[in-house]
């Protein structure tokens, strides 16, 4: 996750995200290795992959297993130790790097780039910064592949609460900024909230305008059903909870 002054939620909401749910210090999910499994199969000539907010290194280990040569590039201390004690167990090398994305001097280039769960933070302007600095990292003929979340899905979803013994858990939406929000409240009666900046295909499309970077290819990602609370791995455009966008250098056409 980056650090800027719009975003100075993130670092506070992913510790107490982590106190509540245990998520970055868990073990790798097998959905880990099912995103490593498709990687492969997309682009099979890649060996190396920078992966953004990295979290607790779950899929960036899960990937060092299966031969990659990975960085992991996480903002919090906490998450990113837990990337390195993963890493060592697992006995598999693993860079992990505790810094901004705004800030941070990366060696590079990488044939992957990586970002799940996260694009977002902070403005477009910051967006764009970001997306400046991955069209640097990336190697010639490299792709950065992004998880991008849908307006369209957390309009429809605003309001939804989860119940558990120690939080709730809200979804919204914010309609004139076009941000998802996801509020977690604990025993303690505190709200802490992200807020992600949600795309159209067509908008990541002028987003990328000037960064260096071409939307590739887009296909739709998942969809949680709240009403269910089933979580389903693949979803029509007009239901899906995220998108993954796929960039290329711009000049690749």
């Amino acid at each position: 996750m980056p650090h800027s002054p719009s975003s100075s939620w993130a670092a506070p909401f992913y510790d107490v995200q982590e106190a509540l749910t245990g998520y970055y210090s868990a073990e790798p999910h097998p959905s880990h290795a099912g995103q490593v499994r498709r990687l492969r199969t997309q682009f099979p000539q890649a060996s190396t992959l920078l992966e953004l907010g990295a979290g607790g290194g779950q899929f960036a280990v899960t990937a060092a297993q299966a031969g990659l040569a990975v960085t992991a590039l996480e903002l919090r201390a906490s998450a990113a130790g837990h990337a390195r004690q993963l890493a060592r167990q697992r006995g598999v090398p693993l860079e992990v790097v505790q810094d901004s994305f705004y800030t941070t001097d990366l060696a590079g280039p990488f044939d992957l780039i990586a970002y799940w769960d996260g694009f977002g933070i902070g403005t477009d302007d910051e967006q764009r910064q970001l997306l400046r600095r991955v069209a640097g990292w990336l190697a010639p003929g490299g792709h950065a592949v992004l998880d991008v979340y849908t307006p369209w899905y957390w309009a429809r979803h605003a309001g939804f609460t989860r119940h558990t013994m120690t939080y709730t858990q809200v979804y919204g939406f914010d309609a004139p900024g076009c941000r998802m929000t996801d509020t977690y409240t604990g025993q303690d009666g505190v709200a802490h909230t992200q807020s992600l900046r949600c795309y159209s295909p067509q908008d990541l499309s002028l987003l990328l305008t000037g960064t260096g970077l071409h939307l590739a290819a887009a296909e739709p990602g998942g969809q949680f059903d709240p009403a269910a609370g089933q979580w389903h791995p693949q979803a029509e455009w007009h239901r899906c909870m995220t998108f993954q966008a796929v960039l290329t250098h711009a000049d690749r056409g």
